[in-house]
Formats: C-alpha cells, structure tokens, sequence
C-alpha cells in the first residue's frame, strides 16, 4: 500500500535574474516532513528555471537535501551569485555533498 504524502512546499526566497538573453528563476522552499524518519523537521529544497533567448524552458528540482537553514541558504545564494542553470544542479548538489 502506497501513502501519499501530504506537505505543503513554502517559498522562503524567490529570485529572478536576467543576463544575456537568458531569464533564471531561483527559489529556495520549505517542507515539514510528515515522514516518521524525519517528522516535522523543516526539510530545504532548491529549485532552478532557466529560459533561453530562444525561448527554451528548463527546470530542475532538488528536494529535501537541507535541513540547516544557515546552509541551504548559503547554498541558494552561491547558485544564484554563479548563475547555476537546471542541467549543473544535480552535479553541484553531488559536489555539496561529497565534499
């Protein structure tokens, strides 16, 4: 049997940039888990759409991969400093991680 989680994604920071003809859409939201591993913890998730000069649409999400705010903060702030598009994140996720 299969149960369907029931969370409510808040965004805590939204931003928008755009350079060169490419629009970047950045958000950093929260989750409370109602998992039992991690039930009520706030869980970050970062999130990156980016449309080309051609109109091209990309997005990419990464769930739950914080749960230190101070970091997940930090980590939104250096994607958007470094304009991270949809196709780098799970790359420089993996490198956060491996670290």
């Amino acid at each position: 049997m299969k149960i369907k989680e029931r969370s409510l994604k808040t965004i805590i920071r939204d931003e928008q940039v755009t350079k060169d003809g490419c629009y970047y859409r950045y958000k950093l939201m929260m989750t409370k888990s109602s998992k039992v591993a991690s039930y009520r913890i706030p869980l970050y998730s970062i999130e990156i759409e980016m449309k080309d000069s051609f109109g091209e649409l990309t997005e990419c999400s990464v769930d739950n991969i914080f749960a230190d705010l101070g970091k997940a903060v930090v980590f939104y702030d250096r994607m958007i400093r470094n304009l991270a598009t949809p196709i780098d994140l799970p790359y420089i996720v993996e490198d956060e991680i491996f670290k």
